[in-house]
């Protein structure tokens, strides 16, 4: 007789990205699926209403706007106190697992992260010229 095991998850996450070899017009849908999907978790998250973005990403976004940790363009675009700038589903995740900076392992609250609201207004001005 064999002993049967289970596995538990707490929770699954998946990183990704339209592939670059999509047709342009898919890559675009799927884009803004992903832009919707993402806003309505930092919504849900916030807990508040957040404007939806009318994301047309095309094929070369520009660097300042891409999350060093995730490679996705970001939505809610933060300052941690080491300077760097990530999106802020992408710090509130990792602080979830591990109270530091990710970058320095100082450590870390959601307190001391800023929003960097210029850069913010930078991408939606430049998704809504798109």
């Amino acid at each position: 007789m064999h002993r049967a095991q289970t596995l538990g998850l707490g929770g699954i996450e998946i990183w990704a990205q339209p592939s670059q070899r999509m047709h342009p017009q898919q890559r675009n849908e799927a884009w803004q699926q992903i832009f919707r999907l993402r806003e309505s978790v930092v919504r849900l998250q916030a807990g508040s209403s957040i404007p939806q973005m009318q994301a047309k990403v095309p094929d070369n976004i520009p660097p300042e706007f891409v999350d060093v940790i995730t490679q996705n363009m970001m939505v809610d675009p933060v300052i941690l106190p080491s300077g760097v700038r990530c999106d802020r589903l992408t710090i509130t995740k990792h602080l979830s697992v591990k109270s530091t900076d990710p970058f320095t392992g100082l450590s870390l609250t959601i307190n001391q992260v800023k929003p960097d609201l210029l850069l913010g207004q930078r991408i939606k001005a430049w998704l809504s010229g798109r």
